[in-house]
């Protein structure tokens, strides 16, 4: 089981919580899917490092993720840029998403920076689309026919991230 350290780096707490929910559920998956990856909140290890962009803007709900990885396609280090604020437009106008579509912002930027580089299929969707709820609480992001959170892995996902980390 390799350990990769997650670094959060003055993120502030809507960014934090989001962060901390992504690795729990994202270790969750890897464990229950079979993949050899342990993320740690400031362990050791190779170190994704998330950060808040203030060139981020709009309601597109996303991040950016640069990784520098070895020839077997391993991360050996990354960073993580996430908008300062998350917001959304909704029919009542533009207000600030809930945790749980941070959540899935930041595990989808967390499986990209451990080399899962291409847009495709549920998490790594291209193109999430927003299901606003009445309330913050209740935002969620939809790849495909599935609704997160919860977080989940698609097979084509849980494949390339066995090639890489198993």
């Amino acid at each position: 089981m390799t350990a990769v350290n997650v670094k959060l780096d003055g993120i502030g707490g809507v960014w934090s919580a989001a962060c901390k929910d992504a690795v729990k559920d994202l270790n969750a998956l890897f464990q229950r899917k079979g993949i050899n990856v342990k993320l740690t909140l400031n362990g050791s290890g190779p170190t994704i490092t998330i950060k808040t962009d203030p060139a981020i803007v709009g309601t597109a709900v996303h991040g950016k993720t640069r990784a520098e990885i070895d020839g077997r396609g391993r991360m050996l280090r990354a960073e993580v840029r996430l908008p300062v604020k998350l917001t959304i437009n909704t029919p009542s106008g533009i207000r600030d998403a809930g945790a749980g579509m941070a959540e899935v912002v930041a595990a989808h930027e967390i499986v990209h920076a451990l080399g899962h580089t291409p847009h495709t299929s549920l998490l790594m969707a291209q193109t999430m689309h927003k299901v606003m709820g009445n309330r913050p609480a209740g935002d969620k992001l939809k790849a495909g026919a599935t609704t997160m959170p919860p977080l989940q892995l698609s097979d084509d996902t849980v494949k390339m991230l066995k090639e890489i980390w198993n």
